[in-house]
């Protein structure tokens, strides 16, 4: 079976590794040069993580990751209001939670990948669908003939608005300035967040590096706003947190090259069309409020290279059929549970922040994410 793979990331290069396991020469697609600091930093839970076991390079991924043990959420004045033991959280899956460089996670799955037909800097241009085949064209100026395309070049995806024209987004109206940090100021056992009314601080330890994000709603900051503007505007929100926490307040001066990240996500109402299919943020986008979009991405990205493995040209289409059945309804409800996380996170309101508050001292916030959890038991 011939297989085009529109996008090198998390999911494209998972599932291109998993057909070359098969004994298949997948062809993927990747507008980037290269992927030298490619992105942020990503949480992995042992729902996506365990993929990274039958790749053979799970101890890799160990070896660059770090793996917290506390998550401490408090409120904007740098009061704590629960710590929650990590290990807890996943401890029917036998393993933990981890944190790393998007860019690490993408070297690992490229080493994975070693002897794959991979096309840096390159991308798609058109799509045909051709009875029996689908005619591929590049940006190089070939054209490509395959048994299926497999789109999984994120959620801004070119490639999917060729054939499945635009799709509607969920938009929380808010955005969140990323940057990374210096190591050492904050134990790489913690993750730490604070909520508070129109503004979010956040701060996540991966091996070398701190990622840390500032959150507000749209329009607090203008998206093209110099360093020292987003820096000041960030210090002025978060006076009374960074009085209270001066390991915060130190991780503002790091903020030399910032991301503005708007936090949206979107789902595509049928993931496949003929020999086209979506996989991982193509099809489904998750905010980064649990921490929980690669791993559905790895998850998902395995389930369609296993229902491929037992298909051929003729039956691309049934394994598709099998691919959402299997995938979709897990994906979407914990899409759900990123998307309700994301309503007690981003609140305006003060009195509506201080009854939050209140409730989250006590309230387990296991309870926010249950589907999530429950995910990790289920064969998908």
């Amino acid at each position: 079976m011939r297989v085009v793979v529109a996008g090198g990331g998390i999911a494209g290069l998972t599932l291109a590794a998993k057909l070359r396991q098969q004994g298949r020469e997948p062809i993927v697609i990747e507008r980037a040069e290269s992927y030298d600091e490619v992105g942020y930093a990503i949480g992995l839970w042992p729902l996506g993580s365990c993929v990274l076991h039958g790749l053979g390079c799970y101890d890799e991924l160990v070896a660059q990751s770090s793996r917290p043990e506390v998550y401490e959420f408090g409120d904007h004045k740098g009061g704590i209001l629960q710590r929650v033991p990590l290990g807890a959280v996943t401890a029917e899956a036998g393993a933990p939670i981890m944190q790393i460089a998007r860019a690490d996670l993408l070297g690992i799955l490229a080493k994975a990948c070693h002897d794959v037909d991979l096309r840096m800097g390159t991308t798609i241009t058109a799509v045909e669908e051709r009875g029996d085949a689908v005619a591929v064209s590049l940006s190089t100026g070939e054209t490509v003939e395959a048994d299926l395309l497999v789109i999984a070049d994120g959620q801004h995806s070119a490639t999917r608005e060729l054939v499945f024209g635009p799709v509607e987004t969920f938009d929380t109206h808010w955005v969140i300035w990323t940057w990374w940090g210096a190591d050492g100021r904050l134990a790489d056992t913690t993750l730490r967040e604070y909520w508070g009314p129109g503004r979010l601080f956040g701060m996540y330890p991966c091996p070398g590096r701190t990622a840390v994000g500032a959150g507000f709603p749209v329009g607090h900051i203008a998206p093209d706003a110099s360093p020292d503007t987003v820096r000041s505007r960030i210090r002025e929100a978060n006076a009374d947190l960074f009085e209270a926490d001066e390991v915060a307040a130190a991780f503002v001066d790091d903020a030399d090259e910032i991301f503005a990240w708007p936090m949206t996500d979107l789902r595509v109402s049928s993931w496949s069309k003929g020999r086209v299919v979506l996989c991982g943020d193509a099809g489904v986008t998750f905010l980064p409020t649990a921490g929980v979009g690669a791993s559905n991405a790895l998850r998902g990205a395995a389930a369609l290279a296993d229902e491929l493995s037992r298909a051929g040209a003729s039956s691309v289409g049934l394994a598709l059929e099998l691919y959402e059945k299997r995938c979709r309804h897990i994906i979407e409800a914990n899409q759900h549970d990123s998307r309700s996380l994301a309503r007690y996170m981003f609140v305006e309101n003060r009195a509506l922040s201080w009854a939050r508050d209140q409730m989250l001292r006590h309230y387990p916030p296991t309870k926010m994410v249950d589907q999530i959890v429950e995910s990790m038991r289920t064969p998908f």
